[in-house]
């Protein structure tokens, strides 16, 4: 495993690396999990990274990773997966946006939770210190987030995601009781991700300082 994050650390970053990041965020949180242990600073710099550069417009050569990287693949233009509702939906990865200046929580559930897990892991390894102090200030666009999920796209329950077409979030209040409507989706991975985030951002705004350990 380690020589395999060795292989992503060559391929993904700065200079003259791939200015990319994963369509399903998920190894951001695992790399940062993995630095807890390993004390690499490889495996920190690239879950780094790939959170911070995230929805860059002029990542590759002036233009969205996802652009370029569809034109590599050799995607048609007028083709969309079938959970877009239309082309270049880059919301639905999180990805329209840097995570710093988004103001609502949207696409894919799970992407978004554990992205934002990612995030606030981030942020707590920042308020450990140990020289991490550099590390960017996500602790108001995750609480800008957090708060919008839970006060606006969220069932009480604590379900998220109820848009059916892209297992994810819709607009504003629109939490349908039935999946004839469009929705009540509420997939079990997204509530799942609600609490790993949660957990992440108890550490990261509680008086008490946890520890860089699990």
């Amino acid at each position: 495993m380690l020589k395999y994050v060795d292989l992503l650390y060559d391929t993904f970053g700065p200079g003259d690396k791939i200015h990319g990041y994963p369509g399903h965020p998920e190894i951001e949180l695992a790399l940062l999990r993995l630095h807890s242990v390993t004390g690499n600073p490889k495996h920190l710099a690239l879950g780094r990274y790939f959170l911070d550069e995230r929805g860059n417009p002029k990542g590759v050569d002036g233009r969205h990773f996802y652009d370029w990287e569809a034109e590599q693949r050799g995607e048609r233009l007028y083709e969309r997966p079938a959970s877009y509702p239309m082309r270049r939906s880059f919301w639905y990865q999180q990805a329209h946006l840097p995570i710093a200046e988004q103001k609502s929580v949207e696409g894919h559930s799970v992407r978004a939770m554990y992205l934002l897990t990612g995030a606030a892991d981030l942020q707590r390894k920042k308020r450990c210190g140990k020289g991490l102090e550099d590390l960017r200030d996500y602790l108001k666009p995750l609480e800008t987030l957090w708060s919008n999920m839970v006060g606006k796209k969220m069932y009480l329950t604590g379900g998220i995601g109820a848009m059916d077409q892209w297992e994810g979030f819709g607009i504003d209040y629109f939490l349908p009781q039935s999946t004839d409507e469009g929705g009540c989706y509420a997939e079990t991975c997204a509530a799942i991700g609600v609490m790993m985030m949660a957990q992440r951002m108890l550490q990261v705004t509680s008086s008490f300082l946890f520890v860089d350990q699990y």
